[in-house]
């Protein structure tokens, strides 16, 4: 597999669209969809007012399909964190996520800090739970803007509750940045929902002419109306932080956007029970073996 799944535009437009997919080993759709679209635009020769970059992120992980090998690659995105790669030679990194970031870095930062672009991030994303089809935005305006154009639920105050991601990254640098998630890990039908989504977001920000949009209209529409019973704008009111050693099980049969209970049986752990501790939508809730995120509970915004 190759780091650099495509690159695709104008050389020296102005607007860039760096793409991310599989940051996590085990949600390998995103390299599909951008493949598959790298290969839609060349066939027709799309004229792209811009340029759009993808990058397949953590790839020894991606091989094992599992979520990472000894770290969450998407947990280590301080600025502190990437000086200090920046500094060190490959041969000094002692985690599998450490080179995979470095390697990350070595093609994108002379990109992050070209004061002349106008630079995005869509990070492509799937969950372990079914009804997982929404838009992370980071703090800065043009985020909002971006996942608007995407018929799925937005998902606000997430940075900063989740420590080193790619968004709050992008945040620190004053960039726009979203997450996609845009399906289970095995649906393909994912894999036509990142790509109208892509393309959405690309003829909204005049890269691309409306008549582009057309091939991927009615995937959107779908979406629009298999989504249209969600809400659009939701705030993160709590996460359930856990660690390896908490023994964490999710109960079985919960969805993305299920409504819970305050005091509702949520999950287990070692030490008892957990429950739900706000009335509110369940989302993210974690059906796979790895992961620091056990669910989270968000609320509507009025």
């Amino acid at each position: 597999m190759e780091r650099l799944i495509g690159r695709y535009g104008k050389f020296g437009a102005a607007k860039t669209f760096l793409i991310f997919a599989g940051v996590h080993g085990n949600e390998k759709l995103g390299i599909q969809a951008l493949q598959e679209l790298f290969d839609e635009f060349e066939e027709r020769k799309v004229d792209f007012e811009g340029t759009i970059l993808g990058i397949a992120c953590n790839l020894p992980a991606l091989q094992q399909e599992v979520r990472f090998i000894h770290k969450d690659l998407n947990r280590q995105w301080y600025l502190s964190k990437i000086r200090k790669l920046g500094a060190l030679p490959y041969g000094m990194l002692n985690s599998s996520e450490d080179i995979e970031q470095k390697h990350i870095l070595d093609l994108v930062l002379d990109i992050v800090h070209d004061k002349g672009k106008e630079l995005m991030l869509i990070d492509l994303h799937t969950t372990s739970a079914k009804g997982g089809c929404f838009s992370i935005t980071n703090n800065h305006p043009r985020s909002r803007e971006l996942a608007l154009q995407i018929p799925v639920p937005v998902i606000n105050g997430m940075v900063g509750k989740i420590k080193g991601t790619t968004l709050e990254y992008f945040d620190e640098l004053g960039l726009p940045a979203i997450a996609y998630e845009a399906g289970q890990h095995t649906e393909q039908e994912a894999v036509q929902r990142m790509k109208a989504g892509l393309v959405s977001i690309f003829t909204n920000t005049s890269c691309l002419g409306s008549k582009e949009l057309l091939p991927y209209q009615h995937v959107l529409d779908k979406m629009k109306k298999d989504f249209q019973h969600l809400p659009k704008d939701v705030h993160v009111t709590h996460l359930q932080d856990i660690t390896e050693e908490d023994e964490f099980v999710m109960r079985p049969g919960y969805i993305n956007f299920q409504p819970v209970k305050e005091g509702e049986h949520l999950a287990d752990d070692k030490y008892g029970p957990i429950y739900c501790p706000s009335d509110g939508l369940i989302l993210m809730p974690l059906y796979q073996k790895k992961g620091n995120d056990g669910f989270f509970i968000v609320k509507k915004v009025d």
